[in-house]
């Protein structure tokens, strides 16, 4: 059986990334920024985020910056809170499967950011745990909200409930003020909405109801999953968007949310993500190429 192994080593500009491989795919973590993971790749494949070296390499340490890869931000969005700057070096340790990685507290909001990562022996499988704690001194309203930043020129799949008949609306899509329907980077089947990242596209965002719990990118062959728990009964930020797609020229960005929480002082927010790798995927065009792919499916 394959073993999960943990090294340090340089890493796109940063020195002291934490490389974590299991025999199949490699997961890189950043440890002088962060918490961020920057590469996620088949061995010996190519990285399926978009990690910009060049700020990594040399970046304002004043400023939020554009690292890319993925990140544990809180929602709803404000700007005062959301970027505040993740350019401190970071504490962590290994585990028996991968990493622990800890920010200190931020000063702005009072809140600590962590994610643990582990990865499966022998499986192209990550289970990336968020968790947010509430070192202030007052309730918090939040909703922990995994950001991956994923390279230019792929299709994005997200579930979209159909049927049965019923009375009630089931599902729904948001948009932001720059978001437009008639946007023909969108496909809208009977089961699923596509997106795509288009080079010439401007930037524009949506939010879908995703009552399934995954969500996938096609890039180049290869199949990037991330599933996660859905609360049917729980409010959700951005008029319940549990899962949120940001596109611009260059990237695309595939978010999930977990429902918003009041968090005492002292308390933790925890969310999980489990991410998959999949290999010779070609980019679906209708539901039954969907319906084929080895996206991951709800018990």
């Amino acid at each position: 059986m394959e073993e999960v192994h943990v090294r340090s080593e340089h890493w796109g500009g940063q020195d002291d990334c934490l490389v974590i491989d299991n025999g199949t795919v490699e997961l890189v973590a950043t440890t002088r920024v962060g918490p961020r993971i920057v590469s996620f790749s088949f061995l010996d494949g190519d990285n399926v985020l978009f990690a910009d070296e060049e700020t990594l390499a040399d970046y304002d340490e004043t400023e939020w910056n554009v690292f890319g890869g993925h990140r544990l931000w809180h929602a709803p969005e404000d700007h005062e809170r959301t970027y505040v700057p993740d350019n401190d070096p970071i504490e962590y340790e290994t585990t028996g499967s991968g990493v622990h990685l800890v920010q200190p507290v931020e000063a702005e909001t009072g809140i600590r950011k962590e994610i643990s990562v582990e990865l499966v022996p022998g499986d192209s499988e990550a289970i990336v745990t968020h968790s947010l704690t509430n070192e202030g001194s007052w309730p918090v309203s939040l909703s922990p909200w995994g950001v991956t930043v994923l390279d230019g020129g792929g299709r994005c799949v997200v579930p979209f409930e159909f049927g049965p008949d019923a009375p009630e609306p089931n599902r729904s899509i948001t948009l932001w003020p720059d978001a437009t329907l008639a946007d023909d980077r969108l496909t809208f089947l009977d089961e699923y909405v596509l997106v795509d990242q288009d080079a010439d596209g401007d930037p524009t965002k949506f939010g879908v109801s995703a009552t399934d719990g995954w969500a996938a990118y096609v890039n180049d062959g290869t199949a990037f999953c991330k599933s996660f728990d859905l609360d049917a009964h729980a409010a959700y930020p951005d008029r319940g968007s549990p899962v949120e797609v940001y596109t611009d020229p260059n990237i695309f960005e595939l978010e999930s949310l977990a429902p918003l929480t009041e968090l005492d002082p002292g308390e933790t927010a925890t969310y999980t993500e489990t991410w998959r790798l999949f290999d010779d995927v070609d980019v679906p065009e209708t539901a039954g190429d969907v319906a084929e792919a080895p996206y991951p499916r709800p018990e």
